[in-house]
């Protein structure tokens, strides 16, 4: 089979164990999936095992994939899950390690800097979004990051996602409208 054929014919052909056909669609979307693990890993290598890591979860549940034909989203999906559990990981670790500095220099702060408390209080609404932003099916999360996370254009978006422009324009206004409501849920549940 030529390597022109659509996604869904390899991602079919692939469910049904060739895993050759794997290999094709590894070559097309590896650039998508490794700019996407560029924009969280803190080097060159934590991209690559990012996108290995991507591709080999795709591979393992590539049975789940109820439409061949959107495998590039669903792949973004997954690939966008693996680099957000990588960058939540990553802001746990350096949180710790900054805390730890933080009591270890308190004697020799005399007066709390309010910058500080305003870069927690950032960090605890990043928290809170990334939260919300995880109850999101990928459907949602998926567009609604590459719009305001990502800047890209719904034209853009579109052809990466190979979703129409109109669609995606609803995705985006739902998954503002639910985030809304899952933040103020949160802030409520806060003051409780």
């Amino acid at each position: 089979m030529p390597n022109d054929a659509s996604d869904g014919t390899y991602a079919r052909r692939v469910q049904n164990g060739d895993r050759e056909a794997f290999r094709i669609l590894i070559e097309r979307y590896e650039g998508m999936v490794l700019d996407l693990a560029h924009q969280y890993a803190n080097t060159p290598e934590d991209a690559e095992d990012l996108a290995q890591d991507a591709f080999t979860r795709a591979y393992d549940r590539i049975e789940d994939l109820k439409n061949p034909d959107r495998f590039s989203s669903w792949l973004y999906g997954i690939a966008l899950n693996r680099c957000r559990d990588y960058a939540k990981n990553v802001r746990r670790e350096t949180y710790a390690f900054s805390r730890t500095e933080e009591h270890d220099d308190a004697d020799a702060l005399p007066n709390e800097h309010p910058a500080q408390d305003e870069a927690l209080m950032a960090e605890e609404r990043g928290d809170r979004l990334w939260s919300a932003l995880d109850e999101l099916s990928s459907t949602y999360a998926t567009p609604f990051l590459l719009k305001y996370r990502d800047g890209l254009t719904y034209k853009a978006m579109s052809k990466r996602m190979d979703v129409s422009v109109s669609a995606l324009k609803v995705r985006v206004h739902r998954a503002r409208k639910k985030l809304r409501t899952l933040l103020e849920d949160q802030h409520a549940d806060s003051r409780s």
